[in-house]
């Protein structure tokens, strides 16, 4: 997976960020069936606390075994 810089805040120029994963049922689910999942990522912005990004460091895992690049 591609690193992401993330140097501003969009909406008010802030310059710290903090990561946690999105609680409880924030997952990521195939659409396409089958119950394979990935945990989802926030960034936040310190300053006004708007999610700057959202993301899951494991997207293989929502492809099916025999497809995956691991």
């Amino acid at each position: 997976m591609k690193e992401v810089k993330i140097e501003k805040c969009q909406y008010c120029g802030g310059e710290e960020f903090i990561e946690g994963n999105v609680a409880s049922y924030g997952g990521t689910y195939v659409s396409t069936g089958g119950f394979r999942n990935a945990v989802l990522f926030a960034i936040v912005c310190r300053d006004c606390g708007s999610v700057v990004r959202t993301f899951c460091k494991t997207p293989e895992k929502l492809y099916p075994k025999k497809e995956r690049r691991e």
